[in-house]
């Protein structure tokens, strides 16, 4: 038994050798080489646009209101045939500039929405504005700051926890691998460097941008460890990012229930007409129902279930979200939200809910009080 074992083990090496030393491979379908002529071991799926040194995204802007306009990514998870392209990026149109919220998965991709948009009106992008760390959102920085030498506001965590190429005593190393890059073919992530914030702020912080007011909202810990949003109180549009989706099922790998909650109240208790979601492409006054239902239903079943003593090995078969399976990625992701969902709520206080209408109100008053003062003197 153990030499015929043997054999089988040796023969499957011998069997293995091109594959693992990439040698002596006779390559009889080219698509099975990526751009640069390199043979693909382990992914076997031809590239949508394998030829020529850049992908093809085929970007379609969309108008979502009188100066703002998206580009929209599929309901997937990142893959190689969509190049990364699986969520929403923005641009609004100033007085002089282009404003860009989130940059998408590739220098690529940038570049080439850019290229849509210059038709739209031949302006440049000074002005980057990124929503949280997640790569998909923030990786085209790096062709705004090169060619357009746009300012990017974001996230410190973004320069925490993420490092570009670097030259240490005298060495130069590549920057981080992150898991977009990682999924991409070549074509698609070439030229892409991972570009820091160049300016990041503690509070929600308004600002006016070549003739554009912004409030560049602070919802903290929501859908990851830092989430902002993007309010044009004059145009009434929100660009919301990952703290609501619609279409399919978000993930909460880096989120808490509560946060995101908190996070869509905030978004709930501005006035607008028009939502771009991070994924989806729901942008009406129902944009945001389908996550507020989400977390909704999430937050009271899973406690319901703690109540009458379900452990948190048994959640995910108790708590099923059933009015979400024709959600797209509900059985890859919907079981992770509900289990690390359970984790998070042993510690639930109702205190940790914001109200925020209770906020506003305040500031109104605060605000009118200013103007008095204002006024009188």
């Amino acid at each position: 038994m153990k030499s015929i074992l043997s054999i089988l083990l040796v023969g499957a090496f011998v069997v293995s050798m091109p594959f693992i030393f990439n040698k002596s491979v006779t390559v009889t379908e080219p698509h099975k080489l990526d751009v640069d002529g390199n043979f693909i071991l382990n992914e076997w799926v031809p590239s949508r646009d394998g030829k020529g040194p850049e992908w093809d995204y085929n970007l379609k802007p969309v108008q979502v209101s009188e100066r703002v306009w998206c580009f929209f990514g599929a309901l997937e998870m990142p893959t190689k045939e969509n190049a990364g392209n699986m969520s929403n990026s923005c641009y609004i149109k100033g007085d002089d500039q282009w404003i860009t919220w989130d940059t998408g998965p590739s220098y690529i991709f940038a570049k080439q929405a850019y290229a849509a948009m210059q038709k739209i009106a031949d302006m440049p992008v000074k002005t980057v504005i990124i929503s949280h760390e997640h790569d998909d959102h923030w990786l085209g920085n790096n062709y705004y700051k090169e060619v357009h030498g746009a300012t990017i506001y974001g996230t410190e965590l973004i320069n925490e926890n993420y490092y570009g190429p670097r030259h240490v005593e005298g060495k130069d190393y590549p920057g981080m691998q992150t898991r977009m890059i990682k999924a991409l073919y070549q074509n698609a992530n070439r030229g892409t460097v991972l570009a820091p914030v160049d300016e990041a702020f503690d509070e929600t912080t308004k600002l006016n941008i070549s003739g554009v007011n912004l409030e560049y909202v602070k919802v903290g810990y929501a859908h990851s460890e830092e989430d902002w949003f993007l309010y044009l109180p004059d145009d009434k549009v929100v660009l919301a990012a990952d703290v609501v989706m619609n279409g399919r099922v978000t993930s909460n790998r880096d989120g808490i229930v509560v946060g995101q909650i908190n996070a869509i109240n905030a978004i709930r208790s501005r006035e607008w007409d028009y939502l771009v979601p991070g994924h989806g492409f729901v942008t009406d006054k129902t944009a945001a129902d389908e996550s507020v239902k989400y977390f909704a239903l999430l937050k009271d079943r899973v406690l319901e279930k703690m109540e009458e003593g379900v452990i948190a090995d048994y959640i995910t078969k108790e708590v099923t979200l059933d009015e979400f399976r024709d959600k797209d990625l509900y059985y890859i992701l919907s079981p992770g939200n509900v289990f690390r969902s359970y984790e998070e709520l042993e510690m639930f206080d109702e205190d940790d809910l914001i109200d925020y209408s209770a906020e506003n109100s305040s500031d109104e008053e605060d605000d009118a009080e200013d103007k008095e003062e204002k006024e009188a003197a």
